[in-house]
């Protein structure tokens, strides 16, 4: 099942946003977005690799994160 976190994380999400899908069994990101309501930005889709080679996050970057105490909860 994908698993879906909308930003900003404490709106209401119901006139702008940006959305952002794991779908773990593709092993993939979905990243999208509206403003007023109903204009869409444009989407994308990539890997998580893809994901992390464009933001320059490294396999040293990922282990110190998981290292780190979790900030967020789980819905």
């Amino acid at each position: 099942m994908p698993k879906q976190v909308f930003f900003p994380r404490d709106s209401d999400h119901d006139s702008s946003g940006i959305s952002i899908t794991w779908t773990k069994t593709a092993r993939r990101l979905d990243v999208s977005g509206w403003f007023d309501h109903c204009c869409g930005i444009g989407s994308d889709s990539m890997t998580l690799r893809q994901f992390f080679d464009l933001l320059g996050i490294t396999e040293k970057d990922c282990a110190a994160a998981w290292r780190e105490k979790p900030t967020c909860e789980e819905d």
